[in-house]
């Protein structure tokens, strides 16, 4: 008979969540810096997003979820959308009050099963007295789309890992090839090294064990001391038109490279064939993202058309938790969703297009100190254009009321970011990412959600996320040349918007 025994914690840990919420969320969402477009927690610490689905019209995600942080206690929460721009935020799903979860249900994927069934699939962390780990890879349901969730009478699904790897095992994603089901799981090997393992099944109930994949790339054969969070989808590239598979995952442990992998830890992709267990790789180990907090991307279940899908991806890094937010007792967020496409081999990135809808760009011109007026004190704004680079750099600058506090250099061969002027900038305040080709044109698309920056420069062939954490209610915008005076000469075309309703 399974073992359904209840961690002995369980009604102080679901009472310590509602009693969290009842006192904090006032708070958190009279904060400045809690974003108006993005999906945040209510109250206490978000992480991995997790189960992102497409259905009949509707937007589901789940996200890792302590809500008495610095406890803990990690839940998954569920917040839906028609338009990725309003959440309904008011659920929890999977709450941390089983033996094989009782120290926090980890990330997964979620299935949507022949019938419509939600099949979110997730890891069990346990952590015991003596120091040592189990993991367990479990199933909730929900066949009312996600009003009520249900725990299947098969948990766990997986109980433990295979020889070699340690109980650092985690993130299953399930996906389906040629009538069988599989499930990618990130690992790491005993010897301390990431990998990724695959299991298969008829029914997604029993699963056996496949192997580990491997890389013709050796060097992601020892990429860092783990990988987490990985995923395969296929898509058709734009150019080529040929078919490619195209795996996500996050290796932790990598040194810096350069302008490469400069965060603490990394979100990126590789472009090939997955054959069995054997990845041919034709894209090496690409970066997602040139910014400063981007990770665990996953796409939503039921998008993928097979030329484009959606992802959201975690506005954060694990252990970087002193923000100036939690003065407010909320952390992080998650990306805005953006669509990927893949062109000769790289993906390209775009945001929803809910991000229209909500702010419809208009047409704008310089002031003569080189300002976007419209924007000017906005919390939430959105500035785009193309910009003539050849004779010289242009730059973005955002003031706020002690001076420069976010700027973007574009130029022909590169886009630097520097964030020195806010109230936050662990793991450094700067990047730079060179161009593949050098243009003497840019576009670009600049969102800032209050605390949350995002920059899609070139059709979203570089995008840049970082939080902006700005001194005070002041804000500017100047588009300036590199020296120092008002492009007017090198925009090509201007536009930008402040959001009228922020909720």
């Amino acid at each position: 008979m399974v073992n359904h025994q209840m961690n002995p914690r369980a009604q102080e840990i679901l009472d310590g969540a509602d009693a969290s919420y009842r006192m904090y969320h006032t708070a958190v969402i009279a904060d400045p810096d809690y974003p108006a477009l993005h999906l945040a927690p209510p109250v206490g610490r978000l992480n991995d997003p997790n189960g992102l689905v497409y259905k009949d019209g509707v937007y589901h995600a789940f996200y890792q979820y302590a809500p008495e942080h610095p406890g803990r206690d990690i839940f998954w929460r569920h917040a839906q959308s028609t338009d990725l721009v309003h959440w309904d935020n008011h659920r929890n799903a999977i709450a941390p009050i089983y033996w094989y979860d009782r120290n926090g249900c980890y990330s997964g994927s979620c299935f949507l099963a022949e019938d419509g069934t939600f099949e979110l699939f997730y890891t069990g962390n346990v952590k015991n007295p003596d120091g040592t780990r189990e993991t367990y890879q479990n199933l909730v349901l929900s066949q009312d789309d996600c009003k009520t969730f249900e725990r299947s009478a098969d948990n766990p699904l997986i109980s433990g890992t295979p020889a070699g790897y340690t109980p650092h095992f985690r993130d299953p994603y399930v996906f389906e090839r040629a009538g069988m089901f599989y499930a990618m799981i990130g690992t790491q090997r005993e010897d301390l090294t990431g990998a990724v393992v695959l299991y298969s099944s008829p029914n997604r109930r029993n699963w056996k064990f496949e192997g580990e994949i491997d890389f013709s790339d050796p060097a992601i054969n020892a990429y860092g001391y783990m990988l987490e969070c990985p995923q395969i989808i296929e898509l058709q590239d734009q150019i080529t038109g040929q078919k490619k598979d195209v795996m996500l995952f996050c290796p932790q442990g990598m040194s810096a490279d350069g302008e490469r992998f400069n965060n603490k830890y990394q979100a990126g992709y590789i472009v090939g064939h997955l054959n069995g267990l054997y990845f041919e790789v034709e894209t090496p180990f690409t970066e997602f993202d040139a910014g400063f907090e981007f990770y665990a991307p996953q796409v939503f279940h039921g998008s993928n058309d097979g030329n484009r899908a959606l992802i959201a991806a975690w506005f954060g890094i694990s252990d970087q938790d002193e923000m100036p937010s939690w003065d407010h007792r909320w952390l992080h967020l998650l990306t805005f969703p953006r669509w990927i496409s893949l062109r000769e081999g790289k993906l390209f990135q775009q945001p929803a297009e809910g991000l229209n809808q909500a702010m419809p760009l208009e047409m704008q011109s310089l002031d003569h100190h080189g300002a976007i007026e419209v924007v000017e004190d906005a919390r939430v704004f959105r500035v785009s254009g193309e910009l003539d680079v050849e004779t010289g750099p242009v730059t973005i600058a955002i003031g706020d009321q002690r001076g420069v506090a976010f700027s973007i250099e574009i130029s022909a061969h590169a886009v630097k970011v520097d964030r020195t002027g806010t109230k936050y900038t662990v793991w450094g305040p700067q990047r730079t990412r060179t161009a593949t080709v050098p243009s003497s044109t840019k576009t670009f698309d600049l969102l800032v959600d209050a605390s949350a920056l995002e920059l899609f420069i070139d059709e979203g062939e570089t995008t840049v996320s970082g939080r902006s954490f700005f001194h005070g209610t002041r804000r500017t915008v100047q588009v300036l040349n590199a020296a120092g005076e008002p492009a007017v000469e090198q925009v090509i075309h201007l536009n930008a918007v402040k959001l009228a309703e922020e909720r």
